[in-house]
């Protein structure tokens, strides 16, 4: 009682006391604590609180609170707080004041907390929520309370200001990754920077957002780069960083933040506080992300850069770049050697460690070099030899005539000893004797360099085999640039090497394509084919740079590649998907899978490509075989999706198809092959099943054995018949003759009838497809013309929603785009990031929106291959984030715009949206008094405006780049889109009968004639009443 009584702690053990008596202990205290003064009592309460033991905080508040409150008042909550980030005390103490606020003391205790009863009941209920097992309810707590707590007014007070710091730290220590990102969401969408700094939580903040996990692409509910470049304005950059360079950061979540800044106008900030965020840049530790945020840092602050001096701008390069990363900014390291005036004061800076990481570009290198020994030469000749720095040993320069003459100049070099046929011994003694080395550093460093020296100076292998030197020890001993040297000598060699050692310890050493390239050129020439492949394997499997030979490899070559790859897990994936998604570079594995087909492609003859063609199909049979109800993205459903890869494209490019669609269809020799089976099986993935139905579809020539087995085929299979019944239609809709082409329709017609709900709905959205197809290309087939009204009636509304079906896309896939179907393939079926290719050739707008609709609706699981399909009121698909470069924007984001505001309400508006969706259009322009929703299913954009303000809305649009044309009728649109896949086109569409108003006619492009000029004054003139 003694050091209570004092007011000392001697900070005791921390206790935890037995029940019985603890209760006689408390009892005991109790009565001491009524008798003591307020300061004696707060010294009290932060004892026990710093001895009781977690068990003991809940018994230890029942007894004393109430005193605790008698004594202190408002103060014991500022005490209590002090233990607050223990989360079970947190919550017995809110508990308790709860009761307070709800009992006859109430406004007195909302007054002393400075807030209202809204907001404390919102606070509690967070709390509280925050210790709910359940995610999705917390998630519901917070969506509904943080709201109420006012956290963006101005004018809390100092007490609700404590307790609001308390809440966000408790919140910003979630470890549920659901729960934190919504958290986040939150703080990000309604505070700044500025409101953060006034709770002085915003390094709290930051360490809040320094999970990986928060910012995985391959989460839908990832946290975006938009919601945080919302949350720094142009103004508190600098504010920010402050915070920013004071947290250990991830490699995901710093690159996400820096990234955010590109769209800020950022002014210069302090030197100390741009090199602290070098710094944190330099301490990522992957590779690739690294690289992207040293970019950026040298974009995003080069105001604050140029106007270093060259010590501040050598030290910023350092802090920035390790030894390994590439360095870009040569530009302006030349600049500014060759600007500045008193560089013989700082020559100490051009040491090792700058030498290292300038070295990344040789040749820019190079030049830096003898700028460098230039303005040596011209204005410091007064400088005495040592003070030449640690850059006098470069001995490479674009040009070596200024190396030499510094070198005799200042050092007395004979520059006979550095010549073709010196000696690397003479060269080394020489240069170590006349450059009178400090260090054992420069030293090493020098007779690196004179091997270096040397190797360039050799013009062929078999001149080191007459000079009896060891490769082995040269490479040992000399820099990359030894190593690249030797690979150039190896590459024209024409015989094998003695010493069996010198390869494997080239291949391990060899850092570029160029490198790369010349020792499989001696390997083709010279070793036998297991052991060029061999090196092939090696160099390109465990090389972090990846390239294939100029040359045709071997069939089992082929497959290893074509199938190589394990799936990264964990945080490594994380980063691996940012990679993609953030710099659109592939994943390596990836990459070794398209140049292994890119090779086959280019380099293997007809025979070959059907042997692997063969060998892939024998391939996933087996694995249907074996593993028929295999997991998503299990090993066998990844290798499955590569074989599918691997014969679209080959398909795609081999000159002879006819040798392997032998092996797939049948035909006079094979009635029902057995590869066709097992690419058709039921038990396959869905997305596998999209990848073989175009596959088979695009190789069919007929469809007749198509629709014979259909009637005899299980549900699922049935989908995968009409896909590919619908592909071959589609592709070849002008060539069919007519009757043939009827013949088609009657043969499906029964499926839109039959008992399956997913066969029978397919079946009607792909007939009344091609029925629509058919009508736009002027093709009368009386089936055809009237299954379009019959489905429309019968699916009304839910017919155009169901245009998202992917397999609709399928079809179009041919037509639009000449290269790379199957990585576009790919994204619609929602391939995972590390099988997928790293860019797409263009793609027209038009169809790229298709395709991602497509993609969303695969992702979202609306298929009717997997559930009924259920219609939304509201359904509007976002957009997927998609690789960096992977769509080239055209046209600055103009629009395809149809104008239907002349047509009457017994216009077929079903109708006229499946014809704007066919053909890519991305708003619809309607009379105001529309009923069609603002956005729709398949994200066609609905816009209002009156026919009396159609002019002034069209010129508006012509003044900004648009062409405006016009026809008449829904019919004409095809007739228009058909010609181009440009956007910036609007088409005016004329009523059937009264035609487009002269005010109009005059704005197109293409005037339209009108025949009833005095019928559609009486219905313009209706219009405007």
């Amino acid at each position: 009682m003694d050091s209570y009584a004092t007011g000392k702690s001697n900070q005791p053990e921390v206790l935890e006391w037995d029940k019985k008596w603890g209760g006689r202990f408390f009892l005991c205290l109790q009565r001491e604590v009524r008798e003591k003064s307020a300061d004696d009592a707060k010294v009290v309460l932060k004892d026990l609180l710093d001895t009781a033991h977690a068990n003991s905080i809940e018994q230890m508040l029942e007894h004393f609170f109430d005193d605790f409150m008698r004594s202190l008042g408002t103060d014991c909550f500022l005490v209590l707080q002090e233990k607050c980030q223990d989360h079970r005390f947190l919550s017995v103490l809110i508990r308790k004041i709860q009761a307070m606020c709800q009992g006859d003391f109430g406004e007195a205790t909302l007054a002393s907390l400075q807030c209202s009863a809204q907001q404390w009941t919102a606070f509690a209920a967070i709390i509280v929520g925050l210790e709910d097992q359940d995610p999705f309810l917390v998630v519901s707590t917070l969506e509904k309370q943080l709201p109420q707590l006012q956290l963006m007014s101005s004018d809390h007070g100092e007490c609700w200001l404590s307790w609001l710091r308390t809440l966000c730290l408790r919140l910003f220590q979630e470890n549920r990754i659901q729960v934190l990102r919504k958290i986040l969401e939150y703080f990000l969408a309604h505070l700044s920077v500025e409101q953060l700094v006034r709770f002085r939580m915003l390094s709290e903040f930051l360490v809040a957002t320094n999970r990986s996990q928060l910012f995985d692409p391959e989460d839908d509910n990832y946290l975006k780069e938009k919601q945080l470049k919302q949350f720094v304005t142009d103004d508190n950059v600098e504010l920010f960083l402050e915070a920013l360079v004071t947290v250990s950061w991830e490699n995901v979540p710093l690159i996400v933040w820096i990234r955010s800044f590109k769209y800020k106008l950022i002014q210069r900030v302090p030197k100390e506080l741009l090199i602290k965020l070098c710094l944190a840049v330099r301490g990522l530790d992957n590779y690739d992300l690294r690289e992207e945020a040293q970019d950026y840092v040298l974009f995003l602050f080069m105001d604050t850069i140029d106007a270093f001096s060259l010590r501040d701008y050598m030290v910023c390069m350092e802090s920035l770049f390790n030894e390994a990363d590439p360095y870009r900014d040569y530009s302006q390291l030349e600049k500014i050697i060759v600007q500045y005036k008193d560089l013989e004061n700082h020559i100490v800076l051009f040491n090792r460690r700058s030498f290292d990481i300038f070295r990344h570009d040789a040749r820019r290198l190079n030049n830096i070099v003898g700028k460098l020994l230039n303005t040596l030469i011209l204005e410091c000749e007064t400088l005495c030899e040592h003070m030449h720095g640690f850059w006098r040993l470069a001995l490479f320069s674009n040009n070596q005539e200024l190396i030499m003459e510094f070198l005799c100049q200042f050092y007395k070099v004979d520059i006979s000893l550095l010549q073709k046929e010196a000696s690397l011994e003479q060269m080394q003694a020489h240069l170590l004797e006349r450059l009178d080395c400090q260090t054992s550093e420069e030293t090493s460093f020098l007779k690196a360099r004179c091997v270096d020296l040397y190797t360039s100076n050799l013009r062929s292998w078999r001149q080191l085999e007459d000079l009896n030197m060891d490769p082995l020890e040269l490479l040992k001993q000399g820099s990359e640039i030894t190593m690249s040297n030797l690979a150039n000598l190896l590459s024209d060699h024409g015989n094998r090497m003695k010493d069996e050692k010198f390869l494997p310890a080239l291949i391990a050493r060899a850092g570029c394509i160029y490198d790369i390239d010349d020792v499989l050129d001696y390997a083709y020439r010279n070793l036998t084919e297991k052991e060029y492949e061999s090196c092939i394997t090696n160099l390109v499997i465990q090389k972090t740079l990846v390239c294939l030979p100029d040359r045709k490899l071997s069939i089992s070559l082929y497959l290893q590649l074509l199938l190589h790859g394990e799936p990264t897990t964990g945080l490594a994936r994380i980063e691996a998907s940012c990679v993609y998604y953030l710099g659109g570079a592939e994943e390596r594995n990836a990459r070794i899978r398209r140049l292994t087909i890119e090779n086959l492609n280019e380099y293997g003859n007809t025979e070959t490509k059907t042997k692997v063609f063969k060998e892939l199909l024998k391939i996933n049979e087996k694995l249907s075989m074996e593993h028929p109800h295999y997991t998503e993205n299990s090993e066998v459903h990844r290798q499955k999706m590569r074989i599918a890869f691997a014969l679209i494209t080959i398909h795609e490019y081999c000159d002879d198809p006819l040798s392997l669609k032998t092996l797939l269809l049948p035909s006079d020799h094979c009635d029902d092959p057995r590869f066709l089976k097992t690419l058709l099986l039921p038990s396959d993935h869905l997305g596998i099943n999209l990848m073989h139905e175009f596959l088979v579809g695009t190789c069919v020539e007929n469809i007749d054995w198509v629709l014979e087995a259909l009637p005899r085929l299980r549900a699922r299979q049935q989908e995968s018949y009409l896909s590919i019944a619908y592909i071959f239609i589609f592709k070849n809709l002008r060539k069919i003759k007519k009757d043939k082409l009827s013949e088609m329709f009657t043969s499906l017609l029964p499926l839109t009838m039959g008992s399956c709900y997913e066969v029978r709905t397919l079946a009607q959205i792909i007939l009344h497809r091609l029925a629509l197809e058919c009508e736009l290309n002027s093709i009368h087939i009386p089936v055809a013309e009237s299954l379009i009204s019959t489905v429309e009636t019968l699916l009304g509304e839910k017919l155009y929603e169901l245009q998202i079906e992917p397999r609709l896309m399928l079809a179009e896939l041919s037509l639009y785009c000449r290269d790379n179907i199957s990585a576009l393939i790919r994204h619609i079926t929602n391939a995972p990031f590390d099988e997928r290719y790293g860019q797409f050739e263009p793609v027209p707008k038009v169809v790229w929106n298709k395709i991602i609709t497509a993609r969303q609706a695969f992702r979202a699981r609306k298929l009717l291959s997997t559930a009924h399909f259920a219609p939304s009121n509201n359904l509007r698909i976002k957009l997927p984030i998609t690789p960096a470069k992977e769509v080239k924007s055209e046209s600055s984001q103009r629009e395809r715009i149809v104008v239907a505001s002349l047509l009457d309400n017994e216009t077929n508006f079903t109708r006229l949206r499946l014809i704007c969706q066919r053909f890519g259009v991305d708003t619809l322009v309607l009379d105001e008094e529309s009923h069609l929703k603002e956005f729709d299913s398949c994200n066609l954009r609905i816009r209002r405006v009156n026919p009396t303000s159609l002019v002034e809305f069209l010129l508006t649009k012509r003044n900004e780049g648009y062409e405006i044309r016009g026809c008449i009728g829904i019919e004409g649109i095809s007739k228009v889109f058909r010609l181009s896949v440009e956007d910036g086109v609007i088409l005016v569409l004329g009523h059937k009968e009264l035609g487009i108003p002269a005010e109009v006619n005059k704005i197109l492009e293409n005037p339209v004639i009108i025949k009833k000029i005095n019928v559609f004054k009486t219905f313009f003139a209706k219009s405007v009443d």
